[in-house]
């Protein structure tokens, strides 16, 4: 199954030339003009494997419509699959995160299924593109897509945003399923260098790190009439509620107006470690407020464990002392309007004291940028694609071991308690994305790849 992946209509990018000035502004039309002539007139393709929720469908929603606005053909499709597909590319993934699924390793017949799941969305990307296009395949869900389209005429490029900062063996296993895919791709792109695998040494590969969109909903302005709203939505002001989508809130009580408010905003997956974080705040951070945000559990299509992790959170919140259960609210945010449920997350972002990352593993971490974005301080555990964005000490702080839950908690301790310039830090942070994680980086980048091809 192949379905259009659906986009905002405009990118304000008058506004957006504003943000970025004149030298960088045209920059930008520099390199789309480059991209328009590499295409001669065909089309730049990007496929993913689900529509809404995750980094790659929201930069999709960014980079659609900007290239579009310079005059870039460009179209973006969704593949889709059954049950036991999106449990296959689950494995999949973990394993490229390093993580041993405890399941063995993918062997034959279950490679087979997962190329034969791929069989209707190959047939019919191979019915819409045409020779000359150049095709962006995101991530493994759709690695077995490279070998239907190499030989069809058109370009090829694989982008991966998962990764493990050391090979393991279930990294290994992973990679040796996907790599013999991958051959008749013309480049592969990574988030950050250290993520391209040593078996890739002799293959072109390149650096391609994601973005924020400053504009979007999810990390535009907001009036803080807005967000009181919001919070008040998500449980995490005291007053009464208010219109929208309903908001699933596990909690006993909403912080004070003087309280601090501590949040992790991810996935209810087992790398975000939404669980290490509760313990870590509660058994080390003494005052403040934890909200652990994800999605509805039943709006990500492409990730069958969402129901089980937000499970297990829920059975450790109710395992708490009652003092330290009252300090923590589980918040569920709907995903059947995205642009509703990334308003709340800029919210709850926007009123929180400190934003924590404290992934076991990570591509790049987008949730880390948007912080930053917003000026907040943040602090993440140092893996993968976070260890890129934070300087420790300067634009966020890092721990190093993630499962370090006691020197988690005492830097979540030191920004909460005025020990560290949190201003300062967010600042820093700020300036960080706006010089290096904005979506013109990823046009100036695409076109220097199509141009030295």
């Amino acid at each position: 199954m192949l379905t259009p992946g659906v986009t905002p209509t405009t990118f304000e990018l008058p506004r957006f030339e504003a943000l970025l000035g004149p030298d960088r502004t045209a920059e930008l039309h520099a390199a789309a003009a480059v991209i328009r002539e590499a295409l001669d007139g065909r089309t730049l393709w990007h496929v993913n494997s689900t529509g809404k929720g995750g980094g790659v469908a929201e930069m999709l929603h960014t980079l659609l419509p900007l290239y579009a606005e310079l005059g870039v053909r460009v179209r973006w499709m969704v593949i889709g699959g059954d049950e036991r597909f999106f449990a296959l590319t689950k494995r999949l993934g973990l394993g490229l995160y390093g993580i041993d699924t405890g399941d063995g390793p993918l062997r034959a017949a279950e490679r087979d299924a997962y190329l034969d799941g791929l069989g209707p969305a190959g047939d019919r990307l191979l019915e819409l593109v045409e020779a000359g296009d150049v095709v962006v395949l995101h991530d493994h869900q759709t690695a077995g897509l490279v070998p239907r389209l190499a030989g069809q005429s058109v370009e090829v490029y694989w982008r991966c945003h998962v990764g493990v900062d050391e090979p393991t063996e279930a990294s290994e296993r992973a990679w040796e399923l996907i790599a013999p895919l991958l051959d008749g791709a013309h480049r592969l792109l990574f988030s950050v260098p250290w993520h391209i695998p040593e078996r890739f040494r002799d293959r072109p590969a390149s650096v391609l790190p994601p973005f924020i969109s400053p504009f979007s909903p999810k990390n535009r302005e907001l009036e803080p009439e807005s967000v009181t709203a919001a919070l008040i939505r998500c449980g995490l002001r005291r007053a009464g509620g208010n219109g929208g989508p309903p908001v699933t809130v596990i909690a006993e009580t909403a912080p004070g107006p003087d309280e601090k408010l501590l949040t992790q905003v991810s996935r209810w997956d087992r790398l975000k470690d939404m669980e290490g974080v509760l313990a870590a705040v509660t058994e080390f951070v003494p005052e403040g407020f934890l909200a652990l945000v994800g999605p509805d559990p039943a709006g990500i299509a492409d990730d069958i464990e969402q129901a089980m992790v937000f499970d297990r959170c829920h059975e450790a919140w109710r395992r708490l002392p009652p003092g330290r259960r009252r300090r923590v609210a589980l918040v569920c945010l709907p995903m059947t309007d995205p642009g509703e449920n990334a308003l709340l997350v800029n919210a709850i972002q926007r009123a929180s004291q400190v934003v924590m990352q404290k992934s076991l593993a990570e591509g790049f971490g987008l949730t880390v940028t948007e912080a930053m974005w917003k000026s907040r301080p943040v602090v993440a555990a140092g893996v993968g694609g976070i260890r890129a964005q934070i300087d420790h000490g300067r634009t966020g702080l890092l721990v190093g071991d993630p499962h370090d839950l006691g020197g988690f908690g005492a830097l979540v301790t030191s920004v909460a308690g005025g020990g560290a310039d949190a201003e300062l830090m967010g600042a820093r942070a700020r300036d960080r994305v706006r010089r290096d994680f904005l979506p013109d980086q990823d046009v100036i980048r695409m076109a220097r790849l199509l141009r030295a091809r």
